[in-house]
């Protein structure tokens, strides 16, 4: 039993020990962390990702600077994108709508090193550093729909368009400080549903229910629709189905795709 417990403590040490850093060998399309610059209404996203992904995680590499006008802001979605057969299995991450389809897609994200993979056992124990990819509908959307096949669906947020600036200046702020200083993922507390919903919860003054959903996040709709951040009008299984893209009529290339991905 000693033993044991010598072990559990030596490996605690390991694990606490251990220092997030922006220096290492990284996926493709994690090479570069976003930082956003913000004057008045004017944003500058240094960084910003518009990948032309192809099939076997090949893709045209395209980091941009992109300006936005944050009085232009229309509102924002939450977008939920079930990855496997298991309907808990999905990613979380939302888009800020702009006049003219100028839309930014921010996506909280595990950053792992080449080779590696997600575990979610991993994501405990201070093995992935977190990242906020901040890029473009064709490329964070489209790789979902055109090329994995994910069943998605995007939400449109019942919030004004100055609670959408509100969250959006949350956001920037823990996008800047991550970019300043790296931080860990963290399966339980900080994924990619409990940092974002933790900022909606400042915004909206509300607050989540304490809930394993947070851990399976395609089940999250259903926090979302009690809580009425999305719409209320029918039910949940037909608002589910309502929001759901249709992969096969989606092309990510497209002049108004970011009008495709909202059918309705």
């Amino acid at each position: 039993m000693l033993i044991i417990v010598l072990i559990l403590v030596l490996f605690s040490i390991v694990i606490l020990t251990k220092n997030p850093s922006h220096n290492r060998d990284w996926e493709l399309g994690q090479e570069k962390l976003a930082k956003l610059e913000i004057q008045d209404s004017k944003i500058k996203v240094i960084n910003f990702r518009d990948f032309d992904w192809k099939q076997n995680n090949v893709a045209g590499i395209n980091y941009i600077q992109k300006n936005f006008d944050l009085d232009k802001i229309m509102g924002v979605d939450v977008a939920i994108s079930h990855f496997s057969e298991f309907e808990g299995m999905a990613h979380i991450f939302i888009i800020f709508r702009f006049e003219d389809n100028q839309n930014m897609v921010i996506s909280v994200e595990t950053r792992r090193e080449k080779g590696e993979s997600f575990s979610p056992i991993l994501g405990v124990l201070r093995e992935f550093e977190i990242i906020y990819v901040v890029g473009s509908e064709r490329d964070i959307v489209g790789l979902r729909t055109d090329l994995r096949k994910e069943r998605m669906h995007i939400y449109p947020m019942t919030s004004s368009a100055k609670e959408a600036r509100e969250l959006f200046l949350l956001i920037a702020k823990d996008i800047n400080n991550v970019y300043d200083e790296p931080i860990f993922y963290n399966t339980l507390f900080n994924n990619c549903t409990n940092v974002i919903t933790r900022r909606m919860g400042d915004v909206f003054d509300i607050k989540f229910p304490f809930t394993y959903k947070i851990i399976l996040p395609g089940l999250m709709h259903e926090v979302f629709y009690k809580l009425k951040l999305i719409p209320v009008d029918k039910s949940l299984a037909e608002i589910k189905n309502y929001y759901l893209i249709d992969n096969n009529k989606v092309n990510k290339n497209s002049v108004d795709y970011s009008s495709q991905i909202r059918k309705h």
